[in-house]
């Protein structure tokens, strides 16, 4: 309860963050699908350009949010040196489970025969995901056609299983998800196996996580460890490690005011 009042207090803090934000890189907006959701944002980062392409998919409990809406975080990674591609997917309650997953892996099909007609080098694609994106994002890169298509994955307080130690939030959010279809199906945890991808990946994860808890974060790292998938374990500084504040407001911190930002950084220059 403690870490669910803190994050609902940390709202006037991203709001304002986001008002003083500057937008400097002017994404171009590409549809892979008739519904006015499946489309994704494409981020040209200034030159130089690091090698590494990020593929973002964006949380919202998946019943709201969308790229245009988290389009900061696609500005953030380009200024960074990063090209980031953004896919939507269609929402809860309308949609429900598997339609997300096959959205962002649509998308990121789509967005890959982009780039690569425009000359891009697709060879090192990292996929970043916060809430519930870093379970979209974990599907993407460990199960699925896509599996083993990436070099890397970057997880932001994602709900990676949903039975054990849940919080009331994320256990109301994952029904409505499922609507009474297989559990298991929408649980990363559950599907990693001998046969999954060696993808490295970065696991960052709020001890005071009112919103998913902490437990989902630790137990998907040690599946991962277990199965011989390399696997980092960040853990926001005391105090911002609320759910909302790492998984989102560090986009918006300078990386030398922002242990998440800084951590999140180094792990992609180091992953190249």
């Amino acid at each position: 309860m403690k870490g669910l009042i803190r994050d609902l207090a940390c709202g006037p803090a991203l709001f304002g963050g986001l008002l003083g934000w500057t937008k400097t890189i002017e994404p171009r907006k590409l549809h892979y699908g008739a519904h006015p959701t499946q489309y994704l944002l494409d981020f040209v980062p200034p030159v130089p350009q690091r090698e590494t392409v990020v593929v973002y998919l964006h949380g919202g409990g998946w019943d709201k949010g969308s790229p245009s809406f988290f389009s900061f975080i696609g500005q953030r990674l380009a200024q960074e040196g990063y090209r980031c591609v953004m896919p939507g997917y269609r929402l809860v309650p309308k949609y429900r489970f598997p339609a997300q997953i096959k959205d962002v892996t649509a998308g990121t099909k789509a967005a890959l025969r982009y780039l690569e007609k425009q000359g891009v080098d697709t060879a090192r694609i990292v996929a970043v995901g916060s809430s519930a994106g870093a379970q979209l994002g974990a599907l993407l890169c460990y199960t699925g056609e896509l599996a083993g298509r990436f070099t890397g994955f970057i997880g932001l307080g994602g709900p990676y299983r949903f039975d054990r130690e849940a919080p009331l939030s994320l256990r109301v959010l994952s029904r409505r998800l499922l609507n009474g279809g297989d559990p298991r199906a929408a649980q990363p945890y559950f599907l990693l196996d001998k046969n999954s991808p060696k993808t490295p990946m970065l696991l960052i994860h709020g001890l005071e996580d009112g919103v998913v808890g902490f437990p989902c974060g630790m137990d998907f790292y040690r599946r991962a460890l277990e199965l011989d998938i390399p696997a980092a374990l960040y853990l926001p500084e005391t105090g911002r490690d609320s759910h909302s504040d790492y998984v989102v407001g560090s986009f918006l911190e300078e990386r030398e005011k922002s242990g998440t930002m800084d951590r999140l950084l180094r792990w992609l220059e180091e992953l190249a």
